[in-house]
């Protein structure tokens, strides 16, 4: 080779070895930070005496042939339809989770809560009673008032509670009251041997543990009664739990509504937006012969201001007599309009006086004293309480008593 060609390839090469130095100085950067320097940064991993490591970055993008980057509207096309088959969790980590997988596991797993929450009320309820149980073998020959009833069945044992005899059976879950016992009314709540005894209508006790088997059971008896509190409010706290009817369509009417014909909360409002004479108060100009309005949305009716006020309409805000009803359709407490009384501590309702109501009530409070009926009287007396619970439906939760109780109490210990 003649030694024009090779300092002409010499040439090239020189040329070439300083493309490559200046392709690797532009993309390459040098550390931001000395060797042998201990930093807190997220990606350094120096210390003392060791060499420095470059740092690494994320999301990353590989580029080949010079070929550009994917379109972003394709690829949020593509995540949503693959989006649809997966679905996030948080279980102790974030998790992504295939939807047929994830609804498989959702179904598995309330099933194993279900069963665990059954396993573990079966094993209050055994505690509770083989506690009871113990309670009458350890003190039936110290206590007078738990004895043996002479010449009965082995499961004929007797407890007294405040003074009244109560026969055990159905393995303790039940306390039947005795047929010759005083006139004293069942206490409403007893707490015998540290377990729990709710009274029954009949004037029986019934141990905690069949008590809380019929509230979760859903044994709750409805009445044919509207609830207060979701007619005036559109909602009520107890849901599906609460004795009394929730009808959506014998609500309230919205007072925003009523007076400005507009509401904030729009078709999302639980109160009624339908001006019918059902929930619509009187109009107080009508009554005094002043109303010019057309429209007017109030109920016109003829009413006196003596007239008492609705009870139903007073503390639902509404009644199905409409027009049609003898008293007064006022948002007004009607214990306090009618008596001059009210016994609600928490009323939130219009306690309004008038001096011509109050005229009219001292005028006639003569004839009215000897017929006016005790209020407190319906709540006392040896009736049962309203909060008593139904003996018959207390039947499914007990048992059948079709076999003699075998109460052993020759053993030295119970089980727990």
């Amino acid at each position: 080779m003649s030694t024009a060609e090779e300092q002409e390839l010499l040439a090239q090469i020189n040329r070439l070895e300083s493309r490559i130095h200046r392709h690797k100085n532009q993309h390459s950067q040098p550390p931001a930070y000395s060797r042998g320097i201990y930093r807190t940064a997220p990606y350094s991993r120096g210390y003392r005496g060791a060499r420095s490591h470059a740092p690494t970055y994320r999301n990353k993008t590989l580029v080949l042939n010079g070929q550009a980057r994917p379109d972003a509207t394709a690829t949020h096309t593509d995540a949503n339809s693959s989006g649809a088959a997966w679905v996030s969790r948080t279980d102790r980590h974030l998790q992504l989770i295939n939807s047929s997988v994830f609804e498989k596991d959702s179904q598995a797993r309330a099933s194993a809560m279900e069963e665990t929450q059954r396993l573990k009320h079966l094993k209050k309820e055994q505690m509770e009673k083989n506690r009871f149980l113990h309670y009458v073998r350890q003190n039936a020959s110290s206590i007078p008032s738990a004895v043996a009833a002479p010449n009965a069945a082995a499961s004929k044992y007797e407890i007294t509670v405040e003074g009244i005899r109560f026969q055990i059976t159905k393995q303790g879950s039940k306390l039947v009251r005795a047929p010759d016992n005083p006139s004293s009314a069942t206490p409403r709540l007893a707490t015998i041997g540290g377990v729990r005894f709710y009274r029954t209508k009949n004037g029986n006790l019934v141990r905690h543990g069949i008590a809380k088997a019929q509230r979760m059971a859903g044994g709750i008896k409805k009445v044919n009664v509207p609830c207060k509190t979701f007619s005036w409010t559109g909602s009520c706290l107890k849901g599906p739990n609460c004795r009394f009817i929730h009808d959506p369509s014998k609500v309230a009417i919205c007072r925003d509504w009523l007076f400005k014909s507009d509401c904030p909360n729009g078709d999302a409002c639980d109160l009624s937006h339908e001006t019918t004479e059902e929930r619509t108060p009187l109009c107080v100009h009508f009554a005094n012969g002043k109303c010019n309005n057309d429209s007017c949305p109030y109920v016109h009716a003829e009413h006196s201001q003596t007239d008492p006020v609705c009870r139903d309409f007073g503390l639902s805000g509404y009644c199905e007599r409409g027009a049609k009803c003898p008293d007064r359709h006022v948002f007004e407490c009607p214990d306090f309009s009618n008596s001059g009384a009210c016994k609600n501590k928490g009323c939130k309702l219009l306690h309004r006086e008038r001096a011509s109501v109050l005229r009219h009530r001292a005028t006639t409070a003569g004839d009215n004293d000897e017929d006016m009926p005790d209020l407190s009287s319906d709540d006392e007396g040896d009736g049962p309480a309203p909060d008593d619970i139904d003996s018959d439906e207390m039947e499914e939760f007990i048992g059948h008593d079709d076999q003699v109780d075998e109460l052993d109490f020759s053993k030295d210990y119970i089980g727990f």
